[in-house]
């Protein structure tokens, strides 16, 4: 019976990373994790490893006279993208990635080499070592995990560090030079001038004018247009095929 199966995916888009530190949110302990928008197509050899998994493991289980007990563990760690104003297939997957903190996954640029600096944000392309783990409990039921074990970043977005995520793209024109990162030269010190005796009063200095800068604009978000959906493919065939597995355990 073989209960884990490691594999590497193809490129993809990277959404809600957790990979440069852990998610603490819901858990003080903390979880590395990523999802992963994939194509069709590049989803396909993934969903294949956890049919295979879930089917293979089933199978030993219910040879072990445990078939009646079997109770299906949801979700599974994949799910289709919808569209965000439609909320209608894309015709993508999106694969779910999860680690606990204390296993911090290694991560690597495209020359395979390791980055030990990085704040990979949402909307980098990168292609994720994992393991797919089957478990069965009791309580929980059974199922698949897929275990976060490495990065490589192939298009790297990091965070704050440009203006992309408030949908500024690169253009011709002014750009940042020496004189604006170079240190400021410090303005002379001022010559202390003898006071003038005068006749007449002196007129009082008026109050300084207070400057009040005017709020800055919210920049607006650039939305991509989503794909268009894909019918009849091997990923959604696949995701049937697991269905049709776990169904069968409650049956």
């Amino acid at each position: 019976m073989t209960t884990n199966a490691f594999f590497t995916t193809a490129k993809g888009e990277a959404y809600y990373p957790y990979i440069s530190a852990p998610d603490t949110k819901f858990d003080e302990s903390g979880h590395y994790k990523v999802n992963l928008c994939l194509s069709q197509e590049d989803a396909a050899p993934v969903l294949e490893i956890i049919k295979n998994i879930i089917a293979e493991n089933k199978a030993s289980l219910e040879q072990a006279g445990q078939g009646k007990k079997l109770k299906k563990a949801a979700p599974l760690p994949f799910e289709q993208e919808l569209d965000e104003d439609t909320n209608e297939p894309t015709g993508n997957i999106i694969v779910k990635f999860k680690s606990k903190a204390a296993y911090k996954p290694a991560v690597f640029d495209a020359d395979a080499q390791m980055m030990n600096k990085h704040n990979i944000y949402g909307g980098s392309k990168i292609k994720v070592s994992s393991k797919c783990d089957f478990y069965n409990s009791p309580s929980i039921g059974y199922g698949v995990a897929l275990r976060l074990r490495a990065v490589q970043v192939l298009e790297y977005v990091e965070g704050s560090s440009n203006g992309n995520k408030f949908g500024f793209d690169q253009e011709e024109g002014f750009t940042i030079g020496e004189e604006f990162t170079a240190e400021a030269t410090p303005a002379p010190e001022p010559v202390a001038q003898e006071p003038v005796a005068v006749a007449v009063a002196e007129v009082p200095k008026p109050a300084p004018t207070k400057v009040v800068e005017a709020p800055k604009p919210t920049p607006k978000v650039a939305e991509e247009p989503a794909p268009a959906p894909a019918v009849n493919s091997q990923a959604n065939d696949l995701a049937a095929e697991i269905a049709d597995l776990i169904g069968a355990a409650d049956d």
